[in-house]
């Protein structure tokens, strides 16, 4: 299990997210909103392979959030 204070930027995981996201946004309508719908199971795979998986799901939340709003232009 990593210790969230050695990985604090999350970089590998926020890139993954990037390109999740990037590809989220080509998807049609239906498949889109059950890709997002089971995304958070994602998010909580990622965040308890860190000691702290409470912090790092809310940072990796909040980056998707962030991600998926870039991807859409906003």
């Amino acid at each position: 299990m990593k210790n969230l204070r050695d990985h604090i930027d999350l970089t590998a995981e926020k890139a993954e997210i990037d390109a999740d996201m990037r590809h989220a946004v080509t998807l049609d309508f239906g498949p889109y909103l059950g890709y997002l719908a089971h995304y958070g199971q994602k998010l909580d795979r990622m965040a308890r392979e860190y000691r702290q998986h409470e912090i790092a799901r809310r940072i990796l939340t909040n980056y998707a959030d962030a991600a998926l709003d870039r991807a859409n232009g906003i």
